[in-house]
């Protein structure tokens, strides 16, 4: 009978070792988790700071006309009455540089 305590227990303790280490909540599924968490984490963070931007935005848009406007001007390369719009045109040497002039009522025959 004595003979097989020490083989008993060591069977017994490979096999709670085991649940340890490989089970549901042993120590290789929590790391997993920790590994998800983390990334799930730094995605969150990316997307509170682009949720930032945007309620800045809004916030902005919501405030006044300037806005409103600034957004159209960049967005839509919208211009004044009475404005006139220099575009650049890149490719030529600075000194040689070209611009073209739109007036405002250039662009609204153009489309």
């Amino acid at each position: 009978m004595k003979r097989w305590i020490g083989p008993l227990a060591l069977v017994l303790c490979v096999m709670t070792q085991s649940v340890l280490w490989f089970g549901r909540g042993g120590v290789v599924a929590v790391m997993h988790r920790e590994r998800h968490i983390h990334a799930l984490s730094r995605a969150n963070a990316a997307l509170l700071k682009t949720d930032e931007r945007l309620t800045a935005v809004v916030r902005s848009l919501r405030r006044g006309r300037g806005a409103i406007e600034a957004q159209a001007r960049s967005g839509l390369g919208m211009i004044k009455k009475g404005e006139t719009f220099y575009e650049i045109v890149p490719g030529s040497p600075p000194s040689t540089q070209t611009a073209r002039v739109f007036r405002n009522q250039q662009l609204a025959a153009r489309g």
